[in-house]
């Protein structure tokens, strides 16, 4: 009898934990309504970028795109991406500038990593983003004051099609691998008259863009879901005071390489860069191996109730 009534408060007390235990709210990882999904890209601007661009346009979706400063500073063609990804009506968005671990950094260097990306991306396109991501979700307490100081939106996600995982897979088999998260949270297990997701997948990765992209549009679409960019998901603006946005054109038919003239206007001020330097930059973006990755996904609170539900075994066994 003991063991029953043990084993009934240990489930009870996981149960409890789970439903208590919320997210961050610091860290944006659902809109604010129901029926939607942000579709958003890391890593960019990548050599694949018109192509997505192009797929995004067919399919009258629109995303958004959390760039590196070190990306746009590479060449001069990923710089123009920036004006590119603009006039289809997406959104930009920072993801540092070295895909560093912001963890690992100073304060002045995460504030660093931001204020370089800023000002790349308004040289290159008249904007300031106030959406950021910090490479592999990496920011806890200290990051995330900083981010807040900088009026930043902290951006996670809670679905992921994990695509970094399965590069080095066949195209095919890649493609298969990345949807499974994809098919189980959101194509089985959600309601659109209840749920939102912010994706996750990368403009890096050929298969990525060139099937994995166009079957997740597809899918989602199916079953009733509307894609929408981070601002339309979480209701603050897209860009700090003093970005000058032009106007979504469409490009002309055959045309993959459109873009709007430079926008002018006076640049605002960026957070002054403090002295040191941040850690090596790199178009390559530095991915842990599977085990150390700690990237939030749809399986954090299956993980904080068998975490309770083991505590509450212990107490309850204690008391037999």
């Amino acid at each position: 009898m003991k063991i029953a009534t043990s084993l009934i408060a240990a489930l009870f007390l996981a149960s409890a934990a789970t439903a208590v235990m919320p997210d961050d709210p610091a860290k944006i990882d659902t809109c604010t309504k129901p029926g939607v999904v942000a579709l958003t890209f890391d890593d960019g601007p990548g050599m694949y970028n018109d192509q997505l661009l192009a797929l995004l346009a067919k399919k009258n979706v629109k995303a958004t795109f959390f760039v590196l400063g070190s990306m746009i500073a590479a060449n001069a063609q990923q710089a123009g991406a920036l004006k590119k990804i603009l006039a289809g009506g997406h959104q930009l968005a920072s993801h540092t500038y070295s895909h560093g671990n912001l963890d690992l950094m100073t304060e002045d260097a995460m504030r660093l990593e931001i204020s370089k990306t800023s000002d790349i991306m308004f040289q290159n396109a008249g904007v300031r983003p106030a959406y950021m991501r910090a490479p592999e979700g990496r920011c806890a307490a200290t990051c995330t004051k900083v981010m807040e100081g900088l009026g930043l939106v902290i951006s996670h996600w809670n679905v992921d099609t994990n695509d970094w995982r399965f590069k080095d897979l066949a195209p095919a088999a890649a493609t298969e691998k990345s949807l499974e998260e994809i098919n189980k949270v959101v194509i089985q297990g959600s309601n659109p008259a209840t749920d939102s997701f912010i994706l996750l997948e990368h403009e890096i990765h050929k298969f990525s863009v060139d099937l994995l992209a166009e079957r997740v549009i597809d899918s989602i679409l199916a079953k009733g879901y509307k894609f929408v960019t981070m601002e339309e998901c979480v209701g603050k603006p897209s860009y700090l005071t003093g970005s000058v946005v032009p106007p979504p054109v469409v490009p002309p038919t055959g045309n993959s390489t459109n873009s709007v003239a430079p926008p002018t206007g006076t640049p605002a001020p960026t957070t002054a860069a403090p002295s040191g330097s941040p850690q090596q930059t790199s178009s390559e973006p530095i991915r842990p191996s599977v085990s150390t990755n700690n990237k939030v996904n749809s399986a954090g609170l299956v993980r904080a109730g068998a975490w309770a539900m083991g505590v509450a075994a212990a107490v309850g066994f204690a008391m037999l």
